[in-house]
C-alpha cells in the first residue's frame, strides 16, 4: 500500500485527487495536481463564493476543478484515490475517518511538491516551537548565497508546491530547499526525503489541538523519520526540553551536529564574536555583525541555520555570506518605526507564551505590552515573570484577555481593550519618549484576524494612523 500510495504522487495523471482546504497551500497543491493530469476536487468549510474568490487570487482557475464548499464532504474524501490535506485540518477530523478506514492515502502539499521536483534537491527541514521561522530564513539566506534558485518556504508562507509549479513552467529546479515544518504538517508527511533536520527548541504549545504535551512533542519528532541516508540531525544542546524528550528518538544511523554546544565540544557553538564550527574536519569561525541578528535567541537561530547548512552540504564559503545578507523577518520583533520618541515593535508572530517571553526580554524597561487573542492552553506565568520591572502596562485584546488580565493583576496595570485598534490608541496615549509599544500577543490570532500576518499588518496601520505624520517608519 505504501508503495502504491507513493506512486500516486509521482504519477497522478487520471487519479481522483481531493484537496482539503482552499487557502494558499491548498490552491497551490490543486494547481500542481491539475497540471499533472489529475481530476481534482477541492473541499473547504467556507462558502463557495469566498473559496472561489480566494483560490482565484492564488492563481487557481475555479473552472479547472470541482469545488465543494460549505463543509468537508466525507463521502467524496472517502472515494478519492489520494487526499492532499492542508495543515490546518487535523487527521482526526470526523470527515476524514471514512477515508482513513478505506486506506485512502493522505498527503501534505510538501510531499506532492517533493514528488514533482528532482530527488537531488537537498532539503533542510526546520521545526521546533520558537525560532523556526527566523532559523528558516537565516538558513535560506545561506542557501541562496550558494544557489540563487534556492527555495525558502513551507509553513513560513510560500507553499513548496510553488517550486514545483515554477519547474513545470520551465524554470530550473533549486539545488537546496529550506522548509519550515509545523507539527501540523509533520502529522501527515511521511515520504519527504530530508537531508538536514533541525529542531530549534521545544516548549508546550498547541495544547488546543493535542491531548497533551507528549503528543505535541511526538509530532515534532516525526521529522527524524524523514532524514535520508547520508543526512543528519541537529538539536539545541542548550534546550533542556529537546534533550529530555528527543534524544531517545534520534535515528542512530544518521549524522548529528548539535548547535549552541560548549566551545570545547564538537558542533556549532556561540561565541562572544559569532559562531564557531568544529565538526569532524570542518573548522570555521563566523562573525555576526549583521545588525538584524540581535540578542542571544537570534545568535542561537544563526547557529541552528549553520548546522542545517553544514548537514545539507552547503559549502562553508556561503555560511558567512548568507548570515551577512540576512534581511530579517516580518512580524518577529520587527521594528515598525518611531513616533514622538516611542518605538513600536511588531512581534505578532509570537503566538505562544514562550515566544512572547523571548520578545519581551529583548527590552529592559518602559514596555507597553499588547497581548491576547486565541489562547493555546499554556499558563501565562512565564510571561508575567518576564514582565516584572520591564512593563509599564498591559493592554489586552481578544478571547483570552480575561485570563491574561487575571495573571497580571498584581504585577502591572492592566487595560482591557478588546481590539487591537483600541489597545494601540491607549498605549500611544500613555507612552512617553524612550518607551516601547510592543505587540507580542502570546496567543494565536484566529479569533479576530486571518492569521498572525494580518494582525501584524493591522498593527502597522495603527502606527501609521496614530503617528499622524510624526512617525518615522522603518522598512
Amino acid at each position: 500500500m505504501a508503495r502504491a500510495a507513493d506512486d500516486l504522487l509521482h504519477h497522478a495523471a487520471g487519479a481522483r485527487a481531493v484537496v482539503v482546504g482552499g487557502a494558499k497551500t491548498g490552491a497551490a497543491a490543486a494547481r500542481v495536481l491539475v497540471q499533472l493530469g489529475a481530476t481534482v476536487t477541492l473541499v473547504d468549510d467556507a462558502p463557495a463564493a469566498k473559496v472561489a474568490d480566494g483560490i482565484a487570487k492564488h492563481g487557481l482557475d475555479p473552472a479547472a476543478i470541482t469545488l465543494r464548499a460549505g463543509g468537508i464532504d466525507a463521502a467524496i474524501v472517502a472515494g478519492a484515490d489520494l487526499v492532499v490535506l492542508s495543515p490546518g485540518v487535523p487527521r482526526a477530523h470526523a470527515a476524514l475517518q471514512g477515508a482513513l478506514a478505506a486506506g485512502v492515502p493522505l498527503f501534505n502539499e510538501i510531499e506532492l511538491a517533493a514528488a514533482v521536483l528532482p530527488s537531488s534537491v537537498a532539503v533542510i527541514a526546520v521545526t521546533g516551537t520558537n525560532g523556526k521561522s527566523t532559523t528558516t530564513t537565516m538558513a535560506g539566506a545561506i542557501a541562496s548565497a550558494a544557489d540563487a534558485r534556492a527555495f525558502v518556504g513551507g509553513n513560513l508562507g510560500t507553499p513548496y508546491c510553488q517550486a514545483a509549479l515554477d519547474m513545470l513552467a520551465g524554470a530550473p529546479p533549486p539545488r537546496f530547499a529550506v522548509l519550515e515544518l509545523s507539527s501540523y504538517q509533520l502529522e501527515t508527511i511521511g515520504t519527504l526525503a530530508v537531508r538536514a533536520a533541525v529542531v530549534t527548541n521545544l516548549s508546550p504549545d498547541h495544547l488546543d489541538r493535542y491531548p497533551d504535551v507528549g503528543a505535541y512533542y511526538a509530532a515534532k519528532a516525526r521529522v527524524f523519520a524523514l532524514v535520508a541516508p547520508g543526512g543528519g540531525v541537529s538539536l539545541n544542546a542548550a534546550d533542556a526540553e529537546s534533550r529530555a524528550h528527543l534524544t531517545s528518538m534520534l535515528p542512530r544511523d544518521r549524522a548529528r551536529c548539535d548547535f549552541d554546544v560548549p566551545t570545547a565540544l564538537e558542533g556549532i557553538a556561540i561565541t562572544p564574536h559569532g559562531v564557531q564550527v568544529r565538526w569532524g574536519s570542518v573548522r570555521a569561525d563566523l562573525t555576526l555583525a549583521n545588525p538584524r541578528i540581535v540578542g542571544h535567541h537570534n545568535r542561537q537561530n544563526a547557529a541552528a541555520a549553520v548546522a542545517g547548512a553544514l548537514l545539507a552540504g552547503i559549502p562553508p564559503e556561503a555560511w558567512q555570506a548568507g548570515l551577512d545578507a540576512y534581511a530579517g523577518i516580518a512580524h518577529r520583533l520587527e521594528r515598525i518605526g518611531e513616533a514622538r520618541g516611542v518605538v513600536w515593535y511588531n512581534d505578532s508572530k509570537a503566538t505562544n507564551v514562550d515566544a512572547a517571553v523571548t520578545g519581551l526580554k529583548s527590552f529592559l524597561r518602559g514596555v507597553h505590552l499588547i497581548a491576547g487573542g486565541l489562547g493555546k492552553g499554556a499558563p501565562y506565568a512565564p510571561l508575567v515573570d518576564a514582565a516584572r520591572d520591564r512593563v509599564r502596562a498591559v493592554y489586552t485584546i481578544g478571547r483570552d484577555a480575561p485570563a491574561i488580565e487575571a495573571a497580571f493583576a498584581d504585577v502591572a496595570p492592566v487595560v482591557s481593550c478588546g481590539t487591537l485598534e483600541v489597545a494601540c490608541e491607549r498605549a500611544a496615549a500613555a507612552a512617553v519618549p524612550d518607551d516601547v509599544i510592543l505587540l507580542s500577543p502570546a496567543c494565536a490570532s484566529f479569533d479576530q484576524f486571518r492569521d498572525y500576518a494580518h494582525r501584524g499588518d493591522a498593527f502597522r496601520q495603527c502606527f501609521r494612523r496614530l503617528g499622524a505624520g510624526d512617525g518615522q517608519e522603518v522598512g
